[in-house]
Order: structure tokens, then C-alpha cells, then sequence
């Protein structure tokens, strides 16, 4: 059952127990009625009687001034007279006000009591001529009832139509945006960004539609940075692995053919052959494993730098810098870190941005020299900051590339903030603000203590 049906079902029923409540209402009202017009009509009757025979010496015609009595309640909606002679029969009797709109008889037996009786014996000389009899009749009474409760009847029902009808079209707005919605959530879930729900209506529904376009939108904006950053790893990626292999064709193989020369040198020589120069070839060839060992450490401190922090954040980074100076002896790199260590989570981020930022100015940058300085201010921040004197950054308006942007990322998620810029006197400037309390409380405590 839908939203919409459900909540129509639920007020329907609602009016129809409210109408069910106040038929009741009506009935014990219209009993109540009904018994009180009855006992009005008699009481009344009673005087009119009682009047007509309260001075029977001015009685001239009795007979007729009873007749004329009985006449008197003719067209009563309530009441009927009788004339009764004194053996009791009727010889006179009044007629009713006949209605013009009867109520049925289920009606009738509904609300109908028993006739209310009253019988006059009549003073002299009216006494020779019977009595007066009085009883009600309920019917027109009931057709009042009947015609009134029509009329209720008819205005409730318009009312409950008119509120139903209020309901369905109020609700339409909202339900039509719900299902809006559904249809634009199952596009999202295929990929689709695209839908966007018209900002209409009430207040609540323009802010509820503002802000699903909203999440659309940058949804469709993520995804397309998402790609663009896939193409960018996928880039990095290849020419890290062309740098790997670079190395290992520039630096290992050579010392790799080295030994295999010296191992085939120590093959072919004949069994005379001397000590000396037996220990010499080792040496060799020990030198060579050594340079092996070197470049082999260098590539995992590339790859594995958590290995290096292990022994702390400046011999980790000393190292990074260790292998740059080995490749560009023409870059001066000066080095300014405060502590060994701010933490192993802090130690792991300040790392990876100065990995970066030294990757960035090297490649990119053409420096002639890079500065990198991190310290701890007194506001409970790590300030991690390089510079260097290159070209400086060819992008504009922030858009970096994805090596940046993850420095970005990684900063942030650590409740730091990031700031690249150039520089006024040229080169790059990247400064990064860790908090100190965030990143490794345990190191706070400790010091303070």
C-alpha cells in the first residue's frame, strides 16, 4: 500500500469513527428531545383543557363549547384530543398536522416511545356530555430529528470529503518529491549523477530538494575527480615503475655484472693461484655486495618508508635525503628537524609530505637549493615547512596533481592544514600545521609531565 493510500485510509477511518461518535451523540440528543417535545405537548394540552372548563356557570352551549375545544387542537404537531361520551366512545377527536417529509420507519422504531396519555373528568353541566382525552404522537417530532439529522449528516460528510481531498492534494507535492527522489537515488546507485529535483513548493520541501541537488552535485564532482586521480595513479605508477627500473639497470646491474665478472675471474684462475689475490677478488667483492645492500635499502626506504621510521624520523629522513644528494649533487638540501620523533602517526604524515615535496621540487621545480624545517610551536602544532628556489608552481587556482592533493588528504586526516604557494623571491613554499594533541596524546602527556 503506498504512502499516500495508507494516510488516506487512516483519516477515512478516523471520520468515520468521528461520525460514528457523534450519530451516537445525536441519538441520546434526539431521545432526550423527543421525551421533552412529549411532555411539553401534554402539559400544554393540560391547560388548554383546563382553561376551556374552568367556569362552567358562563357555559351556555356546553356541547358545543367542547366541540370547539376538541377543534382547537386540530393541525397539533404533537398532540390529539378526544371526545369521549360517557359509555366511552369517541365522538369527537382532533386531527394531526400531517408531515411533509417522513422520516422512515426503521427511524421511527428508533426513536418512538409510548403515546403519553392524560384523561379530564369534566365538571358540570360538561360532565353529561363524557370526557377529555389527551395522547401524543411522536412522529413529527421524529421527522424533525429525521430532517435535521439529514442535514448534519450532509455536512459532516462534505466536511470529511473536504478535508480527504485537502489531505490527497497537500500530500501530492511531498509524495511526488519522495518519488522523485527514489527514482533519481536508483539512477545514483547506476553511476548517474545527473538527476536533479525541481527546488519547489514549501520551504522544507525547497531545502530538502537544494540539498539533494547538492549532494548530486558533488557527488558527480568526486566521481569526476576520482577518475581523474585514477589516470593520475595510474601515471604515477608507471613512471615509478620506470624509475625502479632505471635503477636497477643504472645501479644494480652494473655491480651485479661486477661480481659475475669477479666470480668468473675466481673460476677460470688455475689452483696456484696466490692468496692475496684470492683476498683481493673477495674484497671486491664483498665492496660490491655493500653497494648492493646500499641501493637495495635505499629502493625499500622509497618503497617501505615505515621501515626507516622504525629507527626514528630524522634517520628516515635523512636517508630520503641521502638519496636525492646522491642523484642531484648539484641541489644543496638542508636539513632542520626538531626531534626525533613526534609520534609514530605524526612521524609516518610529516614524512610522507616531506617525500613529497622534495619529489615535486626536484622533478618539477629545477631548484638550486631546498630547505626543510619542522618544528613545534607553542600552540601545540607541529609546523612542517620546504622551500626551495625553483621555477615555482605552473598551475594555478589550486589545481594540483594527485601526489598534492593526497599530501592534502593525508594532512587533513590528521586534523592538519596544508598551504602550497609561491613564493615572492621564486621557488615553492609548502607549509603544513599538524596538532601535536591530535595526532599522538600519549606524547603530550608525556611531556608535560
Amino acid at each position: 500500500m503506498s504512502l499516500r493510500l495508507r494516510l488516506l485510509v487512516s483519516i477515512a477511518l478516523v471520520l468515520a469513527l468521528t461520525l460514528l461518535f457523534g450519530s451516537g451523540l445525536i441519538y441520546l440528543s434526539a431521545v432526550n428531545k423527543v421525551a421533552t417535545e412529549m411532555d411539553a405537548a401534554l402539559s400544554v394540552g393540560a391547560r388548554t383543557v383546563e382553561n376551556a372548563v374552568d367556569d362552567p356557570e358562563e357555559a351556555v352551549n356546553p356541547r358545543r363549547q367542547l366541540e370547539l375545544l376538541v377543534e382547537d387542537f386540530n393541525g397539533n404537531r404533537h398532540l390529539r384530543a378526544f371526545l369521549m361520551s360517557p359509555t366511552g366512545i369517541a365522538v369527537d377527536q382532533s386531527s394531526l398536522l400531517m408531515p411533509s417529509n417522513p422520516a422512515p420507519d426503521w427511524f421511527n422504531r428508533l426513536l418512538a416511545r409510548e403515546p403519553g396519555y392524560m384523561h379530564f373528568s369534566l365538571p358540570p353541566p360538561f360532565a353529561r356530555y363524557g370526557s377529555i382525552i389527551l395522547t401524543t404522537d411522536s412522529h413529527n417530532e421524529i421527522d424533525e430529528v429525521w430532517n435535521d439529522f439529514i442535514v448534519t449528516l450532509v455536512i459532516l460528510l462534505f466536511f470529511c470529503s473536504l478535508i480527504l481531498a485537502l489531505v490527497y492534494l497537500t500530500l501530492g507535492r511531498p509524495l511526488r518529491l519522495l518519488h522523485n527522489m527514489t527514482a533519481a537515488f536508483k539512477c545514483i546507485g547506476k553511476g548517474d549523477y545527473s538527476p536533479h529535483i525541481a527546488e519547489t513548493g514549501a520551504r522544507e520541501l525547497k531545502d530538502l530538494a537544494r540539498n539533494f541537488n547538492e549532494m548530486t552535485t558533488r557527488l558527480a564532482e568526486i566521481e569526476s575527480r576520482n577518475r581523474g586521480l585514477e589516470k593520475q595513479l595510474a601515471s604515477v605508477q608507471e613512471e615509478e615503475r620506470a624509475d625502479l627500473a632505471r635503477d636497477l639497470h643504472d645501479e644494480i646491474g652494473p655491480l651485479l655484472f661486477a661480481m659475475n665478472i669477479d666470480i668468473s675471474t675466481l673460476q677460470s684462475e688455475n689452483s696456484n693461484i696466490s692468496r692475496e689475490r684470492i683476498a683481493s677478488q673477495l674484497n671486491g667483492m664483498l665492496s660490491t655486495v655493500g653497494a648492493i645492500q646500499s641501493h637495495v635499502r635505499s629502493m625499500l626506504g622509497r618503497l617501505r618508508p615505515a621501515v626507516l621510521l622504525d629507527l626514528g624520523l630524522i634517520h628516515a629522513v635523512e636517508n630520503l635525503v641521502a638519496f636525492w644528494s646522491k642523484r642531484r649533487d648539484d641541489v644543496r638540501i638542508d636539513l632542520n628537524i626538531e626531534r626525533e620523533s613526534f609520534g609514530e602517526k605524526l612521524d609516518a604524515v610529516i614524512y610522507r609530505t616531506i617525500q613529497e615535496a622534495l619529489n615535486n621540487s626536484l622533478r618539477h621545480g629545477d631548484p638550486k637549493a631546498i630547505k626543510i624545517r619542522v618544528v613545534s610551536d607553542d600552540h601545540g602544532f607541529v609546523v612542517v615547512e620546504i622551500f626551495d628556489d625553483g621555477i615555482g608552481l605552473i598551475s594555478s587556482g589550486g589545481d594540483f596533481g594527485f601526489g598534492l592533493i593526497g599530501m592534502k588528504e593525508r594532512i587533513e586526516s590528521a586534523g592538519g592544514s596544508l598551504d602550497v604557494s609561491n613564493r615572492a623571491s621564486g621557488g615553492v613554499a609548502v607549509r603544513a600545521k599538524l596538532p601535536l594533541l591530535h595526532a599522538n596524546d600519549e606524547l603530550m602527556i608525556n611531556e608535560g609531565a
